[in-house]
């Protein structure tokens, strides 16, 4: 028994000044050519006060309106970058205002099924206009797509799924069945000291159910962490998409990581979808 072919109705990416801009939107592009999408792209950016020793920046007026006005251009290049990076995908939108990033993407968030954004970078220029991939998973209430800067396309023809039997990894099946419903193998890994499988043969049934073929495997996380496991098992697969729940605590009202998820945020040369 199968199910209909699940599509992504709409993707989101976000978009800034830096170097792989354009190939990030290129690549969400081609993700939206490939699920029949509309394309919306996002950015926003703060007006950014110098600040004086009088500290009477904020009650200067022109010293407001030039850091609106130093805002507002750099919005006007990132569009330059989404439209550039679309080429001739015509479902598009541009969405973006002076804002903190990170509440603009978060409430423009309702009008996406997918949200693709960087992996952080300390190198990582204009981060005035920079989301923290962390918060966007935490906070979008979406499915986020994080790829590496250099990242130019994910096929996502051999895939693995990062099992645990949470909530969060549970989400994360279900929000991956487009990409999951279309890749050419499937692995449902399990992680852990004692290399158990951990519910891994529901999963797999439930994929069958889905028309998905998957099969298990289960690693014993002898040295390194898990997520070095993981992604040691997504090398070895061929693998360019590493499915995974997102694991989180709320801490002096900051939204703190630890274990796999943020160890695959930081270290993963490959892309990962994140449900949280």
């Amino acid at each position: 028994m199968t199910s209909n072919i699940r599509n992504f109705a709409s993707v989101m990416v976000c978009v800034g000044l830096s170097s792989g801009a354009e190939n990030r939107v290129a690549l969400a592009a081609a993700l939206a050519s490939r699920f029949g999408s509309r394309l919306i792209g996002v950015a926003a950016e703060e007006a950014s006060l110098p600040y004086l020793e009088d500290g009477l920046s904020i009650a200067r007026p022109i010293l407001v309106e030039n850091a609106r006005a130093a805002a507002i251009e750099d919005l006007a290049q990132a569009e330059t970058n989404f439209r550039r990076g679309a080429g001739t995908l015509a479902d598009i939108e541009w969405r973006c205002n002076v804002e903190e990033p990170t509440t603009f993407i978060a409430n423009q968030a309702r009008a996406a099924d997918l949200v693709v954004v960087a992996k952080s970078s300390s190198g990582t220029s204009h981060r005035l206009m920079t989301i923290d991939p962390g918060d966007a998973v935490l906070r979008l209430g979406r499915p986020v797509l994080v790829v590496p800067h250099d990242s130019r396309e994910v096929l996502a023809r051999s895939v693995v799924v990062a099992w645990k039997d949470t909530r969060e990894a549970r989400r994360a099946v279900l929000d991956a069945l487009p990409f999951l419903q279309r890749a050419e193998t499937v692995t449902v890994l399990s992680v852990d000291e004692e290399a158990s499988t951990a519910g891994s043969e529901d999963v797999c049934s439930h994929l069958a159910r889905h028309g998905i073929a998957s099969r298990q495997l289960a690693r014993a996380s002898l040295s390194g962490s898990s997520a070095d496991t993981i992604v040691d098992v997504a090398l070895e697969e061929g693998s360019d998409l590493i499915v995974s729940g997102a694991y989180g605590h709320n801490r002096m009202r900051e939204w703190v990581f630890g274990g796999v998820t943020g160890d695959l945020l930081a270290h993963s040369p490959i892309p990962c979808l994140m449900s949280h």
